[in-house]
């Protein structure tokens, strides 16, 4: 079972791994009574180790078009806008991706859904770094000038950064999509299976949504519970 540094959907906090996903995959686990092994890393090596080996659960991961065969799917778990941000009174305004293909250049997390999107766009101005800090602080230090977050995690990674939200401004939504939870292609399809109905029981009985709201309170989950 491997994660990242994602606040609010995981994180470690007091030593121990936390978040509003890592929560449900420890209740999913604790229906099967499996005992949990969950490891915090960075996203670059929990991605390559779950694509490369059998049995490997990583969690949170967008479904993407590009990864929809690499893994089985699990969820959806949540939801979220990829955007671009810029410096605040940088003067920067972004109307579309064609615009955003014309700056010098945007920092990007190694892997991460979003600069996978980006590549997969032809973007060449793409500065990745290991962690989504790195991307806050070229950002504000004006090493780049664009960088790509989520909505709902932005927040805490300014935050661990040393900065605050009044720093950056948004300038352009790329993406709404769900994440899940991805297990590896040598994971048998069965024990898939008892997870994705596991979860699904977990939305049935207001577990989902209770978990969800205790991190996020004014959520929209109409969706993410019909799915």
């Amino acid at each position: 079972m491997l994660t990242e540094e994602y606040p609010p959907v995981t994180f470690m906090k007091d030593g121990k791994v936390t978040g509003f996903v890592t929560e449900m995959v420890r209740e999913i686990s604790a229906r099967q009574g499996i005992r949990e092994k969950i490891r915090l890393t960075d996203w670059e090596e929990a991605y390559n180790v779950a694509l490369n080996q059998p049995n490997v659960m990583l969690f949170s991961a967008e479904r993407t078009e590009k990864r929809e065969k690499l893994f089985q799917w699990v969820g959806p778990v949540g939801k979220n806008s990829a955007i671009l941000y810029a410096k605040k009174g940088s003067g920067i305004r972004i109307n579309s991706l064609e615009e955003a293909r014309k700056v010098s250049a945007i920092a990007t997390t190694a892997n991460w859904f979003t600069e996978q999107y980006l590549k997969d766009q032809g973007f060449t101005n793409l500065v990745s770094s290991p962690l989504p800090t790195d991307s806050v602080r070229m950002l504000l230090q004006s090493e780049v000038n664009l960088s790509v977050f989520t909505d709902i995690t932005v927040d805490d990674i300014v935050k661990s950064a040393g900065y605050s939200m009044d720093d950056l401004e948004p300038v352009f939504t790329m993406s709404t999509t769900y994440f899940y939870i991805a297990m590896s292609l040598g994971t048998p399809a069965e024990i898939v299976d008892k997870w994705q109905s596991a979860l699904d029981g977990l939305k049935m009985d207001g577990t989902f949504e209770k978990i969800y709201r205790s991190y996020i309170p004014n959520a929209d989950l109409n969706d993410l519970l019909k799915k």
